[in-house]
């Protein structure tokens, strides 16, 4: 949009609005003034604050948003999401090392842990119309933005929103993009979006072109922006005459690409297949669990392990001479493997200064009990109460027949410590340590703990 013609500057008022939920609270909790805290864990109540601001203003000016946040990815984009999960390891070993009133070099920011659930929660809270989606959110997105005719927010396509903070006379100063201005100002066929986007780069495929088309570009400015111009260039060039859409498509991808020396490669035709044909994501779970999903109620984490045996541990801002803090909870995650499903699920996560692969192996044991697509019966009591407590049992390793005398609202934060207690005893290492101690600390200065 930093080309002339193709944004329009408006007002947003009175009006449907589907917001890409990923990349608000990416974009809330980075951009706040003061900044907020990404070194020791993050400041959520701050970030909250931050969230009933912006739907408070959308309020004032009459905007009815439909949130839709993404769930997980498949294992088309794991090379993708695996380069993206190194780049947030070195940022994160740089915010930790760096001092408080330290400079870090730009765009170094690590979003904290539990930014995601903060953000539904207060959703809910605020009655805000939200839905997680099962897998990307682009297609349910686009298929909104079609079904209620009205534009898209985000922080890097469709819709582009000055500052919101600036609410004036009831309205909030936007800037809108649309495809058919980006076109006409390009001279480029409809047809040939997703063409250009398979080849520019996105989560799916790039060409390499080793400066062929920024070489042809007369666009100033970074050599990122002349590359893309000159992709325009040569796609408004390419001789269409008598195809449908279909073939406009193959007839430009195969021009591109033999304009830079390249073979035909199934990849960017997929690329391009998500684009003309955007499919929701389905998953293998159980109809209530997906509900649940949707609904904010369970975390797209179980999505990953069901469905792709995968799980994704998000480099955290540490101390990164010692192990990572996730290794404290490795049973807990071993126990919750096996309430999902059976086998070995692949963990990716720190090892030092790399992100490593480890092979993680379920625990089932009164589990066996449970199957998936029942287990929601536990909730409604079906279930008898002795096999729901020996699971949890199972969980923290504890007796809870040794909790009788704990008044309630104690009793998971001894199960919790009693469990932290024996890692000490059997593991006595810094990370269980670390955490039990945390976890004391808590019980001592904490306002609104157990205590």
């Amino acid at each position: 949009c930093r080309q002339k013609g193709i944004s329009t500057i408006t007002t947003v008022e009175k009006t449907g609005l589907i917001i890409d939920g990923n990349a608000l609270y990416y974009s809330l909790y980075y951009t706040s003034d003061p900044k907020l805290d990404q070194r020791c864990g993050g400041d959520y109540p701050r970030f909250k604050h931050e969230v009933c601001k912006f739907f408070k203003t959308l309020q004032d000016c009459e905007v009815n948003p439909y949130v839709i946040l993404d769930g997980g990815s498949g294992p088309e984009k794991h090379e993708k999401i695996l380069s993206r999960l190194k780049n947030k390891l070195k940022k994160a070993k740089t915010v930790a090392e760096t001092e408080p009133d330290g400079t870090l070099p730009k765009a170094y920011n690590v979003l904290p842990p539990l930014v995601k659930d903060v953000f539904i929660e207060t959703l809910r809270e605020k009655g805000i119309e939200f839905k997680v989606c099962l897998g990307e959110a682009d297609p349910e997105v686009v298929s909104e933005a079609n079904q209620k005719q009205c534009a898209v927010l985000s922080i890097d396509k469709d819709f582009y929103i000055f500052d919101w903070k600036k609410e004036e006379d009831g309205k909030i100063p936007a800037k809108i993009y649309t495809r058919s201005k980006f076109v006409e100002h390009f001279k480029l066929d409809p047809a040939l979006m997703p063409v250009f986007a398979s080849i520019a780069g996105n989560d799916y495929s790039r060409l390499e072109d080793n400066g062929a088309f920024a070489k042809e570009s007369s666009s100033p400015g970074e050599y990122s922006i002349k590359r893309l111009d000159g992709m325009l260039g040569f796609l408004s060039k390419v001789n269409l005459d008598g195809l449908d859409d279909s073939q406009k498509r193959e007839r430009a991808l195969s021009k591109a690409l033999n304009h830079v020396g390249k073979k035909q490669n199934q990849t960017f035709k997929l690329a391009i297949e998500k684009y003309v044909k955007p499919e929701k994501t389905s998953s293998k779970l159980p109809p209530w669990v997906c509900e649940k999903v949707e609904r904010g109620e369970l975390t797209t984490f179980v999505t990953s392990v069901v469905d792709w045996k995968t799980i994704l541990l998000t480099p955290l801002v540490e101390n990164f001479s010692q192990r990572s803090s996730y290794t404290a909870a490795y049973r807990i995650r071993q126990y919750f493997y096996g309430l999902l499903t059976e086998g070995v699920i692949t963990e990716y996560g720190r090892d030092g200064e790399e992100i490593k692969d480890y092979c993680v192996p379920s625990i089932r044991d009164e589990q066996k009990k449970l199957k998936l697509k029942d287990l929601h019966k536990v909730l409604r009591l079906i279930i008898k109460y002795r096999l729901r407590r020996r699971v949890f049992e199972e969980a923290l390793q504890v007796q809870t027949s040794d909790l009788e005398n704990i008044p309630n609202q104690l009793k998971l934060p001894v199960c919790v410590t009693v469990f932290w207690f024996k890692k000490l005893q059997h593991h006595p290492k810094p990370e269980t340590i670390n955490c039990l101690h945390a976890l004391l600390l808590w019980f001592v200065c904490e306002p609104d703990g157990p205590g």
